[in-house]
């Protein structure tokens, strides 16, 4: 049996809003919408809607009639992210929530309002709480998910509908409780009937050969004759240790001693779930009310907790205990399944040097940020520029071998090429000196001509003068260069692509 409790917020978008500003509290408003050229009220304020006004008007009729009316634009979906936070609220009530279509929650509460004193008690208690973060509301408590509906949209403020007064009730409610079909609807208002206790009369045949199938079944939902399948809300388990002083750290040792603690806890949870931290946080709160964050990140999840203390210890220089923390808490904000290893005895070497360097990555990326600390991947593309890309080493799961270019290329590619030489006339082979940093030098010539092309199908402003010819060549000071030609009809410009060791 089931004692679903609905709850309708029908101010929700106005006074999201007035939460964020409540200067607005007392000032009419309006929030629009557009929909290709035509702008239309979706949501008023309280003090709008009783100046006469209703969503669906269009902005040239409301400004007309009131021309000093504020005006914003609506947010559909902060709107939904607001309902999500207040369903996760509702969930201390019960573990049985769901959201409806429109702005509705539905919590049962079949078994637990004992917890809460009882029904009445608890639907005091959800009412006055909302009202206390800014929201209007109309409840109701029923046995099914569809009465509980009509009676908030419809009935009282706040209404607890018991199985034995559920068909006495019902009778003064208007046919619009049923959530008939617009086409059903308008029968039985031009059938006269217009509450449910003069269309309940009707016998199953009369009813079944005016409403249909569909209707009917609405009609048995309402009452509790059909079942209605509700899919309530699936939270993910907080993974989260919080730990509360009555004397407040003044040391960074105290808040080291605190940390290992709870890190602990944390990783025996995750150790029985067989889940590892990708990334953590762990948030101080001083007696002075500030509050300070720092973050982790690994590159695999891990349980080890001498690692994850060593790697928020790179974030204690920057703590201030000012006159003292009296509260942590350490949230693990991603997990991911371990991952086990087999060592094998021939391959063993080189498993042992992916962990080394994986820990070398986990430190630097937290020390001094994962954006500084990154990997070189291969790209399949014979543009020299274009052979490999940069990731940031902490999100870089896999590692790909490279495979050995078709010629010889630099250790270093210079982001932009150097032009080292500008002569007139067409050059096909490797000049003898150049300009290098403003000094002369000669080189001798290693290999070469390679021919590259651009991509035809990439219009790419660097290779637009067409194909290249690159040598390889030593300069007098030492240095490998690794060189290439552009030529026209009257000049050959020569430029530095890359360096060599």
């Amino acid at each position: 049996m089931q004692r679903m409790i609905c709850i309708w917020f029908p101010f929700l978008e106005s006074e999201r809003l007035i939460r964020q500003n409540h200067d607005l509290a007392t000032r009419p408003f309006a929030l629009v919408m557009r929909e290709a050229n035509r702008a239309f009220v979706s949501a008023l304020s309280r003090n709008a809607g009783n100046m006469g006004f209703a969503p669906g008007m269009s902005l040239a009729d409301v400004r007309a009639a009131a021309p000093d009316m504020l005006y914003f634009d609506a947010d559909p979906m902060r709107d939904i992210r607001c309902l999500q936070g207040l369903l996760r609220w509702a969930s201390r009530f019960t573990p049985r929530v769901s959201r409806g279509g429109g702005h509705n929650l539905y919590l049962d509460i079949a078994g637990a309002s004992h917890l809460f004193g009882g029904e009445d008690v608890l639907l005091e208690k959800i009412e006055t709480q909302l009202e206390d973060f800014g929201f209007t509301t109309r409840l109701a408590l029923a046995d099914s998910k569809a009465a509980a509906w009509g009676f908030t949209h419809f009935g009282s403020t706040k209404s607890n509908i018991t199985t034995e007064r559920l068909e006495g009730a019902a009778r003064e409610l208007p046919v619009e409780a049923l959530r008939l079909s617009y086409a059903s609807t308008a029968l039985c208002q031009r059938l006269g009937l217009k509450k449910i206790g003069e269309l309940t009369k009707l016998s199953r045949v009369a009813l079944t050969s005016r409403l249909g199938l569909d209707g009917v079944c609405r009609i048995d939902r309402f009452f509790g004759r059909t079942a209605e399948v509700t899919e309530f809300a699936r939270h993910k388990k907080r993974l989260i240790e919080e730990e509360q002083f009555f004397d407040p750290l003044a040391t960074n040792a105290g808040v080291e001693a605190a940390l290992e603690r709870m890190l602990e806890k944390l990783c025996q949870r995750l150790s029985g779930m067989r889940q590892g931290v990708r990334k953590s946080q762990l948030q101080l709160d001083r007696v002075d009310h500030e509050t300070m964050f720092f973050s982790i990140q690994l590159t695999r999840p891990s349980i080890d907790v001498n690692l994850l203390k060593r790697l928020f210890l790179h974030h204690f220089d920057q703590i201030d205990v000012g006159f003292g923390i009296d509260r942590l808490i350490l949230v693990a904000e991603q997990v991911a399944p371990l991952s086990c290893h087999q060592l094998s005895l021939e391959n063993s070497q080189t498993q042992n040097r992916e962990q080394d360097l994986e820990k070398l990555i986990n430190e630097l990326s937290n020390m001094v940020g994962a954006r500084y600390v990154q990997r070189f991947f291969p790209v399949d593309s014979h543009i020299p520029e274009r052979t490999f890309s940069r990731v940031a080493a902490l999100y870089a799961s896999r590692l790909e071998e490279w495979q050995s270019p078709s010629g010889t290329r630099p250790l270093r590619i210079l982001k932009k090429p150097v032009s080292v030489l500008l002569r007139d006339g067409i050059e096909k082979m490797a000049p003898e000196t150049v300009f290098w940093h403003g000094r002369k030098c000669h080189l001798t010539p290693l290999s070469g001509p390679e021919r590259i092309e651009p991509d035809w199908w990439r219009d790419d402003p660097d290779w637009r003068s067409g194909g290249r010819d690159y040598w390889w060549a030593k300069a007098d000071f030492g240095a490998l260069l690794w060189l290439y030609r552009v030529s026209d009809e009257e000049k050959t410009q020569w430029f530095v692509h890359g360096l060599g060791s």
